[in-house]
């Protein structure tokens, strides 16, 4: 599984405590909600929290990211700024562009691991 937090794209910073990498594996599950490549199927209602998560700065928001050592206003602009170039609304630049491919690489190999899973076979 791709962790799209560890990669310097996002977050910065190699070597953390066992508590920041729980942390941070948080953000990166929100993230991958957000942007549609989770590895589980998600029902309307949290794919409607996920989105809200970044939507609106909350107290959480910034409790998660203290806890995993990133720094809060960097990941917002940048979340913010993917999600707008997601809906057509900015441009992206190259940085940007690698990002969204990334997540994209993620969604189609994750695509093409459930058609090729066997338990998606009848027989």
């Amino acid at each position: 599984m791709a962790n799209l937090i560890r990669s310097e794209m996002f977050i910065e910073g190699e070597s953390r405590p066992p508590e920041q990498k729980l942390w941070r594996a948080i953000l990166n599950q929100a993230l991958e909600d957000c942007f549609g490549v989770s590895t589980l199927h998600l029902c309307k209602h949290e794919k409607d929290e996920a989105e809200h998560f970044f939507k609106v700065k909350s107290k959480d928001f910034l409790k998660i990211c203290e806890n995993a050592g990133v720094c809060p206003d960097r990941l917002w602009k940048r979340v913010q700024k993917l999600k707008g170039i997601r809906i057509g609304f900015l441009i992206p630049d190259k940085k940007d562009k690698k990002i969204l491919d990334m997540f994209q690489a993620v969604a189609d190999k994750r695509a093409k691991y459930v058609k090729s899973h066997w338990r998606n076979h009848a027989g």
